[in-house]
């Protein structure tokens, strides 16, 4: 490990999810694995490093969605080909055999960031063949659709010059505060800015406008655009349904609020919030066991651990 990699506070809306639905769950995800891909780590916490990168096996089908949609929004931004619709998902299918078996062997405890471990292999949940073909065959569909979509013949004929951002990871300060989003796709429509959400799950009624409202601050800070200028669109790929969503002015002032309080909130429990240090004891277990029965770190936590 380099001497200066530093564990920084910085906020994103699953950070903050994970805040409010368990505490030590967060201290795990955030903290408590810190520095467990080193090979000398404690044994605890290599084993908490490990076990963060567990996937169900719907994020996992997910995950796999958004890196074959990746790989063909890349060929057509380079202007290249894109891969025919059966041979794309003939990949897709063959890397998802492959995360199988490697997880069923344990592979991913050596090397957890790297090789895909799955929840219900970790914790030995009996999973019924069906199912899992069920999971491979969701994907397929969500990657079918995808090919039959608007956006993607949209995608298809853009310019190179409108091309934005494809699966990015990226930030913009607020106050200070760095604020971590992952767009799916960015590209210019006109004097607008367009952000697409690739959604696998069903379509949620209730609008994330947190999540939004940080997708609109980003395009401000790194397009120098408006918030009436920025339109983020989920695509839900089970049905090829399309849902479009803006905020204006005050709407995000008070996003910048929440996120502000939010960020107060998760520093409040630390030892030393200047070097963003954490103990454990300072974050309580969740009393609502629901929000445990999918909980990764059920083999660590001290209300489950034997």
């Amino acid at each position: 490990m380099r001497k200066d990699l530093k564990n920084e506070f910085s906020w994103s809306k699953s950070r903050d999810q994970t805040f409010h639905e368990c505490l030590r769950k967060y201290y795990f995800q955030y903290y408590g694995g810190w520095g467990g891909w080193m090979k000398d780590a404690d044994a605890r916490i290599r084993h908490i490093y490990a076990v963060k990168h567990l996937q169900t096996r719907q994020m996992w089908a997910g995950d796999h969605v958004h890196q074959c949609i990746e790989r063909l929004l890349g060929f057509i931004r380079r202007g290249a080909q894109p891969p025919a619709e059966d041979e794309a998902v003939n990949k897709m299918v063959e890397s998802m055999r492959k995360d199988f078996k490697d997880s069923r062997s344990g592979k991913y405890r050596q090397d957890p960031k790297r090789v895909c471990g799955l929840f219900e292999h970790e914790y030995a949940i009996a999973v019924a063949d069906d199912v899992w073909k069920a999971t491979a065959d969701h994907a397929e569909k969500c990657v079918r659709n995808f090919y039959h979509s608007p956006v993607f013949e949209k995608l298809r004929g853009l310019p190179v010059t409108e091309w934005l951002e494809i699966e990015e990871r990226a930030t913009f300060q607020l106050d200070g505060l760095k604020v971590y989003v992952q767009l799916d796709c960015a590209f210019r429509d006109g004097d607008k800015v367009v952000i697409y959400d690739w959604k696998t799950g069903k379509a949620d009624a209730e609008r994330n406008d947190i999540q939004l409202a940080c997708y609109i601050l980003y395009a401000i800070e790194k397009w120098k655009t408006t918030a009436e200028q920025v339109t983020a669109v989920d695509l839900y790929l089970t049905d090829g349904s399309e849902v479009s969503r803006r905020l204006d002015v005050d709407a995000l002032e008070n996003v910048k609020d929440y996120v502000r309080d939010s960020a107060d909130e998760m520093l409040f429990p630390l030892s030393d919030p200047e070097q963003n240090f954490a103990e454990e004891d300072s974050f309580d277990v969740t009393e609502n066991e629901s929000a445990c029965r999918r909980c990764n770190f059920l083999k660590v936590c001290p209300k489950w651990a034997k």
